[in-house]
């Protein structure tokens, strides 16, 4: 028998079918819950290992903006959410224009055939340009840029320029790059190493954290006007605490921020306590900086900072596009003068009023 989209007997088929797609779905939890300090150190590890293995480049027109590129967690529990992001500041601490931003996610797929049947399956591994939270650059433009993933099982001698994964900021008109593909086994132990689950209101936390958090880091051991700004890797992932509050729970994250310098990589922590109510909804929150580490020389210890560099951690009100962000800014310091406080706290009310963003 034939039937067209027309049909009655094909609409309710179509309407079964699509049914029963969204009930065998995953849903998340809205609530955040407690994790071990193993799990948090195995988020914390993987998302170092994905920031080894990966680099941002700018285009030839960069006009010498700082750079934040940053890793944490997606809706899926094994894929990995970035942001590549210029910032509204040049190296020399100037405003020089609006923050231009590329998300994009890393993501396994399942085993497939090799075009040559004598050949093993390939484990292929992608790279997303998430089209609503980029900004849209041409090539000679100074915000373009270019994401680059490498998913082999040797990225320190990897020489083979074809086997890794590149992505870019480039409209379509201009020779743009939007997805990539390709096969990833390096990759896929890396986003099989933590067993990630993650509710809905922790992975809306980690993209808003993206959003508002901005760090300042200083090429000096102290704050100053005169002083050199650097670029930074960054992760937000999850801390172990997750308590019950009336109405909802109060729930720990963390930021690790890595100057980039010719030096060892050496990080800035924060943690943020946000009450997150039952819908998930972002109230009352606390930032503080993470207490210096018993070895700054040590990369397995966690919750604790350990780079020599003075930084500004600040929650910004999130602009419109072709808009700067202004202050005040709640802020803590890292090595910073005596006005400038270790902890603070805020509300998202205040810093998200105006937008959609206060819930999932």
């Amino acid at each position: 028998m034939k039937y067209s989209l027309s049909s009655p007997t094909t609409s309710s088929l179509l309407f079964a079918g699509l049914a029963a797609l969204f009930l065998t779905s995953p849903v998340l939890a809205q609530a955040a819950r407690p994790l071990t300090a193993e799990q948090v150190a195995c988020d914390a590890d993987q998302l170092r290992a994905i920031l080894a293995r990966s680099a941002l480049f700018f285009g030839p027109s960069y006009d010498d903006r700082t750079a934040m590129f940053l890793f944490t967690y997606g809706a899926s529990s094994r894929d990995l959410s970035g942001l590549a992001l210029l910032e509204q500041s040049n190296l020399q601490g100037e405003i020089v224009g609006p923050e231009r931003q590329m998300t994009f996610a890393v993501t396994p797929g399942q085993p497939r055939l090799s075009r040559d049947p004598a050949r093993t399956q390939l484990n292929p591994s992608y790279l997303l340009r998430e089209p609503m939270g980029t900004d849209v650059s041409l090539i000679e433009d100074p915000a373009a840029m270019a994401v680059v993933v490498d998913p082999t099982m040797d990225p320190l001698h990897n020489d083979d320029s074809a086997s890794v994964l590149v992505i870019d900021n480039i409209a379509a008109s201009d020779g743009g790059v939007p997805s990539d593909s390709k096969p990833g086994r390096g990759l896929t132990g890396i986003l099989q190493r933590c067993r990630n689950n993650f509710s809905a209101a922790d992975v809306h936390v980690f993209e808003i954290l993206s959003r508002v958090v901005r760090a300042t880091i200083y090429t000096t051991a102290h704050p100053s006007a005169g002083a050199g700004r650097m670029h930074k890797l960054a992760t937000i992932y999850r801390g172990e605490q997750a308590v019950a509050i009336p109405g909802g729970v109060r729930a720990t994250y963390r930021m690790d921020f890595y100057p980039v310098t010719r030096e060892k990589l050496r990080r800035v922590s924060v943690e943020i306590k946000i009450d997150l109510g039952g819908d998930g909804s972002l109230g009352n929150a606390a930032m503080r900086v993470l207490p210096a580490c018993a070895s700054a020389d040590d990369p397995a210890s966690s919750g604790c900072s350990s780079s020599p560099s003075a930084a500004v951690v600040s929650i910004i009100r999130p602009p419109a596009v072709d808009q700067v962000w202004k202050g005040p800014l709640p802020s803590v310091c890292w090595h910073g003068d005596a006005g400038c406080p270790a902890q603070i706290r805020f509300t998202f009310a205040e810093r998200l009023q105006g937008t959609t963003w206060l819930r999932p």
